[in-house]
């Protein structure tokens, strides 16, 4: 038994890749899915706190209002919508955007003893408190010159104006949590123990390989990369605490390759909370109701994208006319977004109306459920109900003599693929994120050499390679970021990701509104 496979994309389909893949191959890719030493950064004082309070958001902590006047007509505007941080960044370095040029405002800078000279020969001593607080509410510098209309002149009170500078003073020391001059603090959270802990023990020990050989090579920019897990426990309480402890007591920069069905969202909120990008390689969420945030990325497409590759694929290259659809969907789920993403396609290709029945809880109705669908005349079922239920889903149809084509998550089915009776040769497509072509030779040998020597199981190797690709996401976009390491640029660097090669996976793009990398699903017909 073989399949045929062709790539889809989500809309509109486009056929990238075709190919013969064996079951064998196509059932190890459904498995795949199946002390800190670092000091943390000293805290700012209460003066400090609200400086920074002002710096990034305009707003005084005592509540009181600040104004800005901007551009040379002094155009009144609250603070909120210029802070200082908007132009000079979280780091105060400055970025040029749309012809201006901001300045370099950390402490050691202003201060530097020689002094400034900037464009027009516009030069100045070095600033002090109070030619500083001069510069903030009067627009001044140090030598009484004008600065640039573009910089707001802040109408706000002395105490705001002693904290704004105060914080200024550790602005360049102020670092993000999970950072030091030496080091970034990483999380993962896996299963440790129970059915699921040799793979999330073997994929964490994967993010620590990679970790320790980018730290052999220098780590990034001097920094090593620590990595930080939590178990994920059976009882879902426990699994929240820890996370919780990991961003609020050991202050993780970020997270990598999240392992934790059933809490994913839950444990992403956490994150979101507490501001913490996440790279993962998918979410496990069983209902396909991916989380969307604005730092969490994901490597490949989760449940409605392969369902929608999957329509695209029945209706561009199987050539079924307008086939009467069924979606099926687990009883004890809410799979409302896999059912609206088929119904959305569906009307994209001119189908008639799917109709979305549920798995039944009871075995005994499985034969009336598939009677009912019979009688309704579906010539296509779209099955994302439990895998356990599919043999016995596909056996009832066969003993009634209907032979739908049935549309399956290749992922979510697993090896329950195996047990669906052989009438339905040829009548069966699953889709996958990914497949086996995709991973190069070089970066496998990677992958394998870094097995061996940091002595991690052999079991799990699809897994192994999603865990090493997220991995290797995570600090090319640390390695964008620059010296001048945020979460905030950070976020920005994996945004900037286009078509990046991680060699185990599809290229992978993301974007402002783009929080998934490769999307669309790879279709293999049995």
């Amino acid at each position: 038994m073989t399949f045929s496979i062709a790539l889809l994309s989500a809309a509109p389909a486009i056929s990238r890749v075709a190919g013969r893949i064996s079951l064998l191959a196509a059932f190890w890719l459904g498995l795949a899915i199946s002390p800190c030493t670092s000091a943390l950064a000293d805290s700012l004082t209460a003066l400090e706190a609200r400086g920074k309070q002002i710096y990034f958001s305009g707003q005084a902590a005592s509540g009181g209002e600040i104004l800005a006047e901007v551009g040379r007509s002094g155009i009144e505007l609250p603070a909120a919508t210029v802070p200082c941080a908007n132009c000079h960044g979280a780091d105060g370095l400055g970025r040029p955007e749309g012809g201006v040029r901001p300045s370099d405002i950390t402490w050691a800078h202003l201060t530097k003893p020689y002094g400034h000279r900037h464009t027009h020969d516009r030069q100045h001593p070095a600033f002090s408190e109070e030619t500083l607080a001069l510069a903030i509410v009067g627009g001044l510098d140090p030598a009484g010159n004008r600065l640039d209309a573009s910089m707001p002149r802040y109408r706000m009170s002395e105490a705001d104006v002693a904290a704004l500078i105060a914080y200024l003073k550790r602005l360049a020391a102020d670092l993000d949590p999970g950072l030091s001059e030496h080091s970034i603090r990483v999380g993962t959270v896996a299963p440790a123990t129970g059915r699921l802990g040799p793979l999330g023990r073997t994929v964490t020990a994967t993010i620590k390989a990679y970790f320790d050989e980018v730290n052999t090579g220098g780590g990034i920019f001097g920094r090593k990369v620590e990595l930080e897990a939590v178990a994920k426990a059976e009882n879902r309480e426990s699994t929240l605490t820890g996370v919780r402890r990991l961003v609020e007591q050991q202050q993780v920069f970020a997270a990598v390759g999240v392992i934790a069905p059933g809490v994913e969202r839950e444990l992403f909120s956490i994150f979101e909370d507490h501001g913490v990008p996440q790279v993962g390689a998918f979410n496990l969420s069983a209902d396909g109701d991916t989380f969307q945030g604005r730092g969490a990325f994901f490597l490949l497409s989760e449940l409605p994208d392969q369902a929608r590759a999957l329509v695209d694929f029945a209706a561009l290259r199987l050539d079924l006319g307008s086939p009467r659809v069924a979606v099926v969907l687990s009883a004890r789920e809410t799979s409302a977004k896999i059912a609206k993403a088929i119904r959305r396609q569906a009307r994209a290709h001119g189908w008639p109306e799917p109709t979305a029945v549920q798995f039944p809880d009871d075995p005994a109705d499985m034969g009336q459920r598939v009677s009912e669908l019979r009688l309704a005349g579906a010539e296509s079922v779209f099955y994302f109900g439990p895998a356990r239920g599919l043999p016995a889903f596909a056996a009832e149809a066969a003993g009634r003599n209907w032979l739908p084509h049935l549309f399956l998550s290749g992922v979510r089915a697993g090896r329950a693929t195996f047990d669906i009776p052989p009438a339905f040769a040829d009548r069966i497509f699953l889709a996958y994120p990914t497949v086996p072509s995709d991973r190069t030779q070089a970066r496998l040998v990677e992958v394998e050499r870094l097995r061996e020597k940091h002595g991690i199981s052999t079991r799990y190797p699809a897994a192994r390679t999603l865990a090493h690709a997220a991995a290797k996401v995570l600090v090319e976009g640390l390695r964008r970021s620059g010296r001048a390491l945020s979460r905030a640029r950070l976020v920005a660097a994996l945004e900037s990701l286009n078509a990046f090669d991680t060699g185990l996976t599809p290229a992978i793009s993301f974007g402002p509104n783009r929080r998934i990398g490769a999307l669309g699903a790879y279709v293999l017909g049995v």
